[in-house]
């Protein structure tokens, strides 16, 4: 079991922590959604930020948001990255990004950026990161 000893990334959270991942693949969106449950999220998936995340996003409390960019039916920017960091100004943010130069000008500058094609280590790591400057 990992203590905080062992891993200066590790948190405790909270009995509800919640994650959103925003991705229009269902592969994709299931990986980073067992590699969340995995680390005790609770767990919503949503195809584009204007469906089910937003509703999420505006009503609960968010411990970290993974999400493509853009987001079908999104702005190409990710404007909607630092709205979503306003409402839950601790909230952990990976950005998900299909091409390394992607303008993503308005996403908070701790998101963090992970570009596919990715493994599940570099999912971790990028995960680990955002957790731990958020």
């Amino acid at each position: 079991m990992t203590t905080p000893d062992d891993n200066p990334t590790f948190r405790t959270l909270p009995a509800s922590a919640l994650a959103v991942v925003i991705e229009p693949r269902p592969t994709v969106a299931d990986t980073v959604a067992d590699c969340l449950r995995s680390r005790g999220y609770d767990v919503r998936v949503a195809s584009s930020h204007s469906g089910a995340a937003a509703s999420v996003i505006e009503r609960e409390p968010v411990h970290i948001l993974i999400a493509a960019v853009p987001a079908p039916g999104d702005d190409r920017s990710g404007a909607y990255l630092a709205r979503a960091r306003a409402t839950h100004p601790g909230m952990a943010i990976v950005i998900m990004l299909s091409d390394p130069d992607e303008p993503a000008e308005n996403a908070p500058l701790t998101a963090i950026r992970l570009v596919k094609p990715f493994d599940k280590a570099a999912l971790a790591r990028s995960i680990d990161a955002a957790c731990a400057i958020a």
